[in-house]
């Protein structure tokens, strides 16, 4: 057999088991997407409402449709109003108005619950192991939402014949993917308000190791400007996001790692009201947990480089706080347990029972707070705050006799703040400019008398002190202190 004989023949051997391995590959990329949908069951947030997967050899297309309950996620309102008990014939009221419907009742009641939301969309798989014909992987995705006619008309209104959302997403042999989100640029007038709107459009990268252990994430947004007919104006520029993260344990939801949010810039023009105006300049937002000897340790910092508000201009704010020492076997266990409970108050009830049994390793651990600092710069000179707060000593049982839990806490606070912040700090509260400056005559009043006292340190215009709380005794610059 000559050498090109050969090459035919292996060429042949090729075609013919890519349709094999496609089907196979189809078969197991069926298995993951499918999966991800049964634990979404699990949620007390997601109830998968549809499911249907065709699958063919070289592609499959798996439609679903999913209803979000917004009234179980933690924080939703839910109505107080009792729902009133069935009544054969309602009772007419004494003044003489109609009788109360109390089914009429019931639906206005259910009404001011959340309702459902469904996002309904559509997955073009491409199976490997060249999906598409377009690079190596288990499989490339399209997503699809479907949208209602009307929804399309308005965003057609905004975007034109663009897709006012693109989803696509490769998924790997060893398990892991990459999806990629893009909105794209419009710029629009607002039919009811005639704002004018310009968004610079969005991309979104997130790629995820084999059962989620390792995430990454990329996010560009460069701006949006919002110009109203009577001269306001709202912008916002440079927002950027970017993580990598992997999971501490597996099957957690607590992860390690860094992550960084910035935004350049966000404003606010009146020019009617100038005390309404604001503008803030180079806020960020990092976070940095890691891990050692089963302990967990997090730091976040968020600054602001700039900010203009009611005409005073302040710098370098900062807010840099975090924790020490959470035993992380027993944070990773609460945390799973409270995201099952879904907000449900039965579900968090039973919450009781799972600190119960980590708090010992908890508490052994001396876990502590802290605040690196709370700063800001002022025309005075620098406010700032930085503390600690940890418990030691105590067990589970002392939660249940709040005194003896008070002897195992020890803080410390330092506190420097200028004698013009202190004063307005004082008459914040007041509107009437006497009852306000005798508000503020009053705090320098009370300064002056813990100065002499030497609870308070002044260094010019700063006033500073170290507040101490530990074995159940307050002191003050290191004195016992009392009014």
């Amino acid at each position: 057999m000559n050498k090109s004989t050969k090459l035919i023949a292996v060429v042949v051997a090729l075609a013919a088991s890519y349709p094999a391995a496609s089907w196979y590959t189809g078969k197991r990329v069926e298995a993951k997407l499918t999966e991800s949908n049964d634990q979404a069951k699990s949620s007390p947030y997601v109830k998968v409402v549809k499911q249907d997967y065709k699958r063919g050899v070289f592609s499959s297309v798996q439609d679903t449709t999913l209803e979000l309950t917004l009234a179980n996620f933690p924080g939703a309102k839910k109505s107080d109003l009792p729902l009133p008990e069935a009544a054969e014939t309602p009772e007419a009221p004494a003044d003489g108005s109609a009788p109360v419907d109390p089914a009429a009742a019931t639906a206005n009641v259910e009404a001011k619950e959340p309702k459902p939301l469904q996002i309904h969309f559509i997955n073009y798989i491409q199976h490997g192991p060249l999906p598409g014909f377009a690079g190596f992987g288990a499989a490339s995705i399209k997503t699809e939402l479907v949208l209602d006619a009307e929804s399309k008309a308005e965003l057609a209104k905004v975007f034109g014949n663009a897709s006012p959302l693109e989803i696509s997403s490769r998924l790997s042999y060893g398990g892991g993917g990459r999806v990629t989100v893009s909105s794209p640029a419009f710029n629009t007038v607002l039919e009811k308000d005639q704002e004018k709107v310009a968004w610079q459009g969005l991309k979104m990268e997130v790629g995820f190791g084999k059962d989620y252990k390792d995430v990454n994430i990329n996010l560009n947004a460069p701006g949006l400007t919002i110009d109203t007919p009577d001269g306001k104006a709202f912008k916002f520029a440079g927002i950027s996001v970017k993580g990598d993260v992997s999971a501490a344990y597996p099957a957690t939801n607590l992860y390690l790692g860094k992550t960084e949010s910035t935004i350049a810039s966000i404003s606010f023009a009146d020019p009617a009201e100038a005390k309404k105006s604001f503008t803030l300049e180079q806020l960020k937002l990092t976070t940095d947990a890691n891990l050692k000897d089963d302990l967990f340790d997090m730091l976040a910092k968020f600054g602001i480089g700039k900010v203009v508000i009611d005409q005073q201009t302040y710098s370098d704010f900062h807010y840099d706080y975090g924790v020490r020492r959470l035993h992380a076997p027993s944070l990773a266990k609460i945390s799973t347990a409270y995201s099952k409970t879904g907000g449900d108050p039965e579900k968090m009830a039973a919450l009781k029972t799972v600190w119960d049994e980590v708090a010992p390793l908890v508490l052994q651990k001396e876990p502590e707070l802290f605040l690196d600092r709370l700063s800001v710069m002022t025309p005075d000179g620098e406010a700032k705050l930085s503390g600690t707060a940890k418990v030691v000593g105590a067990t589970a049982a002392d939660f249940n006799n709040p005194m003896l839990m008070l002897s195992k806490i020890q803080s410390s606070l330092d506190v420097t703040l200028t004698e013009g912040l202190v004063a307005k700090l004082g008459g914040a509260s007041q509107k009437d400019p006497d009852i306000q400056k005798a508000a503020m005559d009053a705090m320098n009043q009370q300064v002056s008398a813990f100065v002499e006292r030497g609870y308070i340190n002044k260094n010019g215009k700063l006033l500073s002190s170290k507040i101490e709380w530990k074995q159940g005794n307050l002191t003050v610059n290191g004195k016992p202190f009392s009014r």
